[in-house]
């Protein structure tokens, strides 16, 4: 389950922002989750939910808004590997 390893990386990445702006208290995370990144939005809330509980932020919530593909993008992205 790699949306776990993703959750961690998350709430490791707020809390060294949290450290550098005086320790303070993260409530939300907003996050923008691309339909081609391979990751489950249900399993990466869960899996964040349950990393929260250990963490420094207990209470923070993960706001995911969803992004569709964009055919422009996969065509560049294609065109730049050949």
């Amino acid at each position: 389950m790699h949306e776990l390893s993703i959750a961690l990386s998350i709430l490791e990445i707020a809390e060294e922002e949290s450290e550098q702006r005086g320790n303070i208290t993260v409530e939300a995370i907003y996050l923008k989750l691309g339909e081609m990144s391979g990751v489950v939005k249900e399993a990466l809330v869960s899996a964040f939910e349950l990393a929260a509980e250990q963490s420094a932020f207990p209470h923070c919530r993960l706001v995911v808004e969803e992004i569709p593909a964009s055919r422009q993008l996969q065509v560049s992205a294609l065109e730049l590997a050949q």
